[in-house]
Parts: C-alpha cells; sequence; structure tokens
C-alpha cells in the first residue's frame, strides 16, 4: 500500500513540474524574464537575500524547494546552482544547530522515527545516514537537520555528507527553473529525467533502508 502511494506521490511531483512549466509560459502574463529582471534590479544585494532565506527556511518551516526554483529562474543553471549549493547548506547548518539546542521541544511537538538503532547509528555512523537520506529523502530536509543536530553528529560529518547528498536535487531544481524562463524541453526533460531517477531509488531502496535503520521489521 505505502509503495503505491509513493509512486502516487512522484507522479503527482512530475504533474506539478509539467503545471509550473504550462502555468508560467503559456497561462501566466507575467513572463518568467519579468520576475528575473526584477530580482536582478537589486543588484549584489540580490544573491545575499537569496542566501539569508534559504538559512533562515528552517525557522519558519518555508518550502526551501521554492527559493530554489526561484534562483535558477534568476541567475540560470550557473550561478544559480551555485546560489541554490550555498543557501542549501546555509539552510541545513541552522537547522543541525536548531536540533542541538532545541531538538527537545521539536520532538516533543512533532512525530519524528526514532529509535535506539536510528540513534546509535547517527551517532558512529553520521555521515554515512546523512548521506544516504540526502539521497534518498525518506524524512524532510529541516527534519533531517534537526535530527542531526539533536543526536549530536559531528557538524563536519553532517556538512560534508549534506554537499554530496543534496547535488543531484540541486541538479534538478536548478535545470527546471531555467528550463522556465528558456522554455526549453529538454532542459524540462533533463529536470524530469533526474526526478524519475531519484523516485526510483527511492523506490527500489526504501525498505532496504528503513530496516537498516531500524524503522521497519
Amino acid at each position: 500500500m505505502r509503495s503505491r502511494l509513493n509512486v502516487v506521490k512522484g507522479c503527482l511531483f512530475v504533474a506539478a513540474l509539467i503545471g509550473l512549466y504550462y502555468l508560467f509560459n503559456v497561462r501566466l502574463s507575467i513572463h518568467p524574464k519579468e520576475i528575473q529582471e526584477f530580482i536582478t534590479s537589486f543588484g549584489w544585494i540580490s544573491p545575499v537575500i537569496f542566501l539569508v532565506a534559504y538559512t533562515l527556511a528552517p525557522f519558519i518551516y518555508f518550502p526551501s524547494s521554492l527559493l530554489s526554483i526561484t534562483a535558477s529562474i534568476t541567475y540560470g543553471i550557473w550561478p544559480g546552482i551555485l546560489y541554490i549549493w550555498t543557501g542549501a547548506l546555509g539552510g541545513a547548518t541552522s537547522g543541525y544547530f536548531i536540533g542541538r539546542f532545541m531538538g527537545r521541544t521539536i520532538f516533543s511537538k512533532r512525530q519524528i522515527p526514532w529509535n535506539v538503532r536510528m540513534r546509535y547509528l547517527m551517532e558512529n555512523r553520521g555521515f554515512l545516514v546523512v548521506l544516504v537520506l540526502r539521497l534518498i529523502p525518506l524524512m524532510g530536509f529541516s527534519m533531517l537537520s534537526y535530527l542531526s543536530g539533536f543526536s549530536k553528529i559531528k557538524y563536519s560529518h553532517f556538512i560534508s555528507a549534506t554537499m554530496i547528498g543534496i547535488i543531484p536535487g540541486m541538479l534538478m531544481y536548478g535545470t527546471f527553473g531555467q528550463s522556465i524562463v528558456s522554455v526549453s524541453r529538454l532542459l524540462l526533460w533533463i529536470a524530469i529525467a533526474f526526478l524519475f531517477i531519484l523516485s526510483a531509488a527511492g523506490f527500489f531502496l526504501r525498505k532496504k533502508i528503513k530496516k537498516w535503520l531500524g524503522l521497519q521489521p
């Protein structure tokens, strides 16, 4: 049942990508290039605004995916991807330290998967756990950051695993955002291909990862 639900979620996300592409390029009277020109009109400070917004996202539960798409619309694949990568690391860092100092409060208010085996793995093999869960996101981006801080994974292990693990998703958002501006079907299909690969990996590896983490028998 859960596997079917995951397939449905993946299909809905693909439909959302195509829908956004159609909305921006066919239905809206405001062209994405106008958004691009508006943001870049702030000059050198506009990338700083993005980075600050990414960093603050875990505090206000703002979806960083929207920031990622906006960054790629505004700055293109390059340096848009660089801004997405840097901003995501800033958001991961703030989430990590929120978990370090406010972890108990967060855990008391939200349902978070947690058990003895998972805690042991995060404390002793933190780099590997974070890397796997960044590549195959079984939990939200900020939630993993909170959990990593709470379980006291070394920050150097956490951030280095995050640097590597977010690359596929970063490339997906970067190519998708630019496909909206350039009206490039090739870039759109590249973005969908990244999504398909990530979704397929999650579909086939989800059970094994959950079993490894002790989240299912």
